[in-house]
């Protein structure tokens, strides 16, 4: 007897067999978001076009799964006596009924959803399991990634430049906006320097036009695409730049924004150029964008780099600008207003709040803790000054909150952990305010995989199917943060077997925890003042192009560096409480106490990684390298506990003059260059890769090993 799942759509009608059983889904009312998410379906249970069978639609079957979306479907509402008051926007409700399945959602999305929790249903417990029934609603409305795009981009650099063709390839992007709706998430926001040359040939300003023919509808084509996948995978997409900067032809023509490099802009030394060609120009550009492109959602502006001027002169800008050309679009359009780096929220609120030709609410964009969001779940910095809460304090009037955490702290190794996750919403979901999150880099763009030796072995195309955790557990708990570890700990078994699923989950959430830790004790701010899975603060490099393995953070150096969250102590400040015998409030972290969880969790991953290094396992190829990275994990643990204690032992040493701590810290010193050679040995998967937290330099952690025994030889070196 043929088991294979048959499924047909006929009328909206499908019909299946699972295990012998037929299983019929109606739908009332079709979709381009419900066909794709019913396909999806399909490929879960091994649907081919080869088992397409001629069904008639009166045919009967054992038990139905009836879509029903409420937007459009009201008679069924009475018909099946379905009480909806517990299903919002983007939510759905399955609900079983004698022998028949009913999913129910408010709109098109939520259907979507319910779908796709079907198809996770019969991945995870298989075809023939019975259908659970849940209702899931989603707790923030706005669950984004950030995309820096290689074109016109941001920073300069072969790793940012070499995915040139993988992000313009509309192949890539249908993955990932599958991707993007399996695990929950509903806006790509696209950021760049000036993306509108790349989108429009500017009819006022012809002398702006940088593509013509052919190439230019081949642009044309990609962005048309683009927003057209997205939107019927209910995945809004937004357009954000740098402002002050425009094509090089109008730049030439006009000799307007001619900026001299890099270093000069960034740094603020430039005063802006506010030319009224370039005022007009902006404007018309986003006008003609918006016009030409129904399907992008929204545009978006950030305050920042080449603007500087007084913050009211900012703020006039954008609505001479961005504001206005809204306001002369054919239809309203979402806007994401980044909030302005200085610290004056009473000019920029006002301004704010006086714009009334957009869709509200306009989405203010917070950096949290700057660019290291993955750092204390506690608000420490925002870009460019103090905290403060003028911004929401105040209830605003017509725009809402959705922090943008920035990830430049883990782009080799995977991550994940849940618990951080939850407690970062829980800590800063300030209710009717905060209406949900950006996740993203600046400085890594997972697209082309470049991470890998050649001669590794590995069962994905694209960087971000490596890291299917982030996004996944990002997407899922912002959508519901009471999403259960469970969950993910099926996925994990689902991936690579019942025998090994549960322990790497659980390695992964200690090893994760190192980064969070690294980049709390050791303050960073904007991009390159710190990247955790290296250990390297490429501050100085960047500026001075010195050697790449100057970037290397010293002992010394890590003694007296200020920590992020001002809970935390540092080693310096830490010593001169106990050596003048002051107590310490039991609110506070010690290094020490970071250094004996860093040491556990270590411990503790390399415990579970001896559990389950040869227990039965599939994918095999991906379960390795998943393996090695929570190994380099505890050894980056490892290393950051001897570091620490170290440090600890070589503050007080040269402090009270100490030889017998002196040679305590040597110790640990030298213990901490043995786990960083374990490091080197549980990374070799990797190759040599650029990495624009040190510039131009390649980067792989052998090559930073003489910088570790270096330490030792400061230590070394002290005399008393």
């Amino acid at each position: 007897m043929n088991l294979r799942p048959l499924i047909l759509i006929v009328a909206g009608f499908f019909c299946l067999t699972m295990n012998g059983q037929s299983r019929g889904i109606y739908m009332s009312l079709e979709s381009e978001v419900t066909k794709l998410a019913l396909e999806k379906l399909a490929a879960q249970i091994s649907f081919s076009k080869h088992d397409m069978e001629a069904i008639n639609k009166t045919k009967t079957v054992d038990s139905k799964i009836i879509l029903l979306n409420t937007e459009h479907d009201k008679s069924w509402i009475k018909k099946f006596k379905l009480k909806l008051e517990d299903i919002k926007s983007e939510g759905f409700q399955i609900i079983n009924q004698d022998k028949d399945t009913y999913l129910v959602a408010f709109d098109d999305a939520g259907l979507m959803y319910g779908i796709l929790e079907l198809k996770d249903q019969l991945k995870l417990f298989g075809e023939d399991s019975k259908i659970k029934e849940k209702t899931e609603n989603p707790h923030f409305s706005f669950r984004a990634v950030k995309f820096n795009l290689p074109w016109s981009s941001y920073r300069i650099g072969e790793s940012l430049h070499l995915h040139m063709k993988t992000v313009k390839d509309t192949v890539f992007w249908e993955g990932y906006l599958d991707m993007m709706a399996e695990q929950r998430l509903n806006a790509l926001t696209l950021w760049n320097l000036h993306p509108f040359t790349f989108m429009i040939q500017p009819e006022k300003f012809p002398e702006a036009t940088q593509f013509t023919g052919q190439e230019f509808k081949d642009w044309q084509a990609f962005w048309r695409t683009l927003f057209k996948m997205a939107k019927d995978r209910s995945i809004e997409t937004y357009i954000v730049n740098w402002n002050i900067i425009t094509s090089p032809g109008l730049t030439e023509t006009h000799n307007v924004a001619n900026y001299k490099d890099d270093l000069e802009w960034h740094y603020g030394f430039t005063p802006a150029d506010t030319s009224q060609v370039i005022v007009d120009y902006m404007r018309e550009s986003i006008t003609q964008t918006i016009n030409e492109y129904p399907n992008l959602t929204g545009l978006g502006v950030s305050i920042g780099e080449r603007m500087k001027m007084p913050m009211e002169e900012a703020m006039k800008w954008v609505k001479n600008t961005f504001v206005a050309g809204m306001k002369n679009a054919n239809r309203k359009v979402k806007f994401i207003h980044r909030a302005p780096f200085k610290v004056e929220p009473e000019i920029a609120r006002e301004y704010i709040e006086s714009y009334t030709d957009t869709e509200e609410p306009i989405i203010m964009e917070f950096k949290f803790n700057w660019s290291h969001g993955h750092s204390t779940p506690n608000l420490a910095i925002t870009h460019g000054g103090k905290v403060s809460d003028q911004y929401w304090n105040p209830k605003p009037s017509n725009y809402k909150m959705a922090w943008m955490m920035r990830n430049e702290d883990f782009i080799m190794l995977n991550w994940g952990n849940t618990e951080f996750i939850r407690d970062h919403i829980k800590v800063n979901d300030f209710q009717d305010i905060t209406m949900g999150y950006f996740i993203g880099s600046e400085t890594y763009i997972p697209a082309k995989e470049y991470r890998m030796r050649p001669e590794s072995n590995y069962n994905w195309k694209y960087a971000y199917e490596k890291d299917w955790e982030f996004y996944q557990m990002w997407g899922r708990l912002m959508y519901d943060p009471n999403t259960s570890d469970n969950y993910f700990i099926q996925n994990f078994k689902h991936r690579y077997g019942d025998a090994v699923g549960e322990p790497l989950f659980r390695a992964l959430q200690l090893g994760s925890e190192m980064p969070l830790r690294f980049s709390t004790f050791y303050k960073g701010t904007w991009d390159f003042t710190i990247y955790s899975e290296g250990f390297l603060n490429g501050k100085q490099l960047y500026r001075n192009y010195k050697e790449a393995e100057d970037a290397f953070i010293r002992i010394d150096e890590m003694i007296t560096h200020e920590t992020l969250d001002p809970l935390y102590l540092n080693i310096d400040n830490y010593n001169n409480l106990k050596l003048e015998n002051k107590s310490i409030g039991d609110q506070l972290v010690t290094p020490l106490e970071i250094a004996e969880e860093m040491e556990q969790n270590g411990m503790r991953i390399l415990e579970l990684c001896e559990q389950i290094q040869d227990k039965p396992s599939r994918n095999l190829d991906n379960f390795k390298i998943e393996l090695n990275d929570v190994k380099a994990w505890a050894n980056l643990s490892l290393y950051f506990a001897d570091k620490l204690m170290a440090g600890i032992y070589l503050d007080e040493a040269v402090k009270t003059k100490n030889e017998t701590k002196r040679q305590k810290a040597i110790g640990f010193l030298m213990n901490a260059s043995k786990h960083w050679l374990d490091l080197v040995e549980s990374t070799q998967q990797y190759q040599e890769v650029s990495l624009l937290h040190i510039r131009s330099f390649k980067f792989s952690w052998e090559m930073y090993y003489p910088r570790v025994l270096k330490d030792i030889e400061i230590a070394e070196a002290i005399k008393f």
